[in-house]
């Protein structure tokens, strides 16, 4: 009994004593919030028979558009500090695949163009990644679409139109945002 009452007692005087440190709340001011988002952007998938028009002649690219809404959000538009745009690519195509990709505002004003992607025939993980550094690109805040054109190389043969050959492109952004709280 003795020894209960004596642990209780210096568990007692030992939370009573315990050190403290005055609360600074200046330090809220000077606290830095980073959060990451990571979304989908736009993915598709292309077979051979789809770069063909009506009378049966192939043409040799395709134009995806689609809206860009991460800039809609005061909060992403007003801290953002860099974007990277990522992309997986697989082309099964017996043919080179070069893909473009604009950043467009609601004119249809190109406000950033990236480095061209060239995809060899038969590369099954092809990955490409752009990191956008938003104090040398702030334009980019206005970016309201992307569009994406899919261009096969002109090797002189059409393709089958039949085939169930595919080229697959998934893509995504990620913002990074600095703001105070």
């Amino acid at each position: 009994m003795k020894l209960s009452k004596l642990i209780f007692l210096f568990v007692l005087c030992f939370s009573l004593t315990s050190c403290y440190e005055k609360l600074d709340f200046d330090q809220l001011d000077n606290y830095v919030y980073e959060p990451i988002f990571t979304s989908s952007l736009t993915s598709f998938t292309l077979v051979p028979g789809q770069f063909f028009n009506s009378q049966g002649v192939q043409e040799n690219s395709i134009v995806d558009e689609t809206r860009f809404e991460i800039f809609e959000a005061n909060i992403v538009k007003d801290n953002v500090v860099q974007l990277d745009f990522y992309a997986e690519i697989k082309n099964e195509f017996d043919r080179d695949v070069t893909i473009n990709i604009d950043f467009l505002d609601d004119n249809d004003r190109e406000i950033y163009t990236f480095s061209t992607i060239n995809v060899r025939s038969g590369e099954l993980n092809f990955t490409y990644l752009e990191e956008i550094e938003i104090s040398q690109n702030p334009d980019i805040v206005n970016v309201t679409k992307v569009k994406i054109e899919a261009s096969l190389e002109n090797t002189g043969t059409q393709m089958n139109p039949n085939s169930t050959e595919e080229f697959e492109f998934k893509s995504s952004v990620t913002a990074y945002i600095q703001t105070k709280l």
